[in-house]
């Protein structure tokens, strides 16, 4: 358990089976940036039992907590993530489209940057099939 929280807007990393416990407000949106989330979200009462949801995240994938309480996340691999805070009702609903679609478009550019350099990797291989010239 990590006894800082990282500043809202901010990359939470995760190594290998390390979880992150945290507190979450309803309408907080976990969105995971790379690698594979186990999600364990607000304990709630189901007839006389406590339950708590669980869910798998991967790269790419978010969720949008329905109630506030403790969160726990996981990481069976390690993984790059954001928790962001759910905000008040009167902020506006277009700031908060904004932000989020500027984390995806963020994502979205380090995915198509490794795809174009996996892709020059290729060709440099088919012009040169026996490697670089001594």
């Amino acid at each position: 358990m990590d006894p800082i929280l990282p500043k809202p807007d901010e990359p939470l990393y995760l190594a290998a089976e390390q979880q992150h416990l945290r507190p979450a407000r309803a309408g907080t949106l976990v969105l995971v940036e790379e690698g594979l989330v186990l999600l364990e979200g607000p304990p709630r009462w189901l007839g006389e039992r406590m339950h708590s949801a669980r869910l798998q995240i991967g790269a790419g994938g978010c969720h949008v907590l329905e109630e506030d309480g403790w969160i726990g996340l996981m990481s069976p691999r390690g993984a790059r993530l954001r928790v962001l805070a759910g905000r008040p009702a009167h902020e506006n609903l277009g700031d908060l489209l904004v932000a989020r679609l500027r984390c995806l478009r963020a994502l979205e550019n380090r995915l198509l940057a490794a795809l174009a350099a996996a892709l020059r990797l290729r060709v440099g291989e088919r012009e040169n099939p026996g490697g670089p010239a001594p």
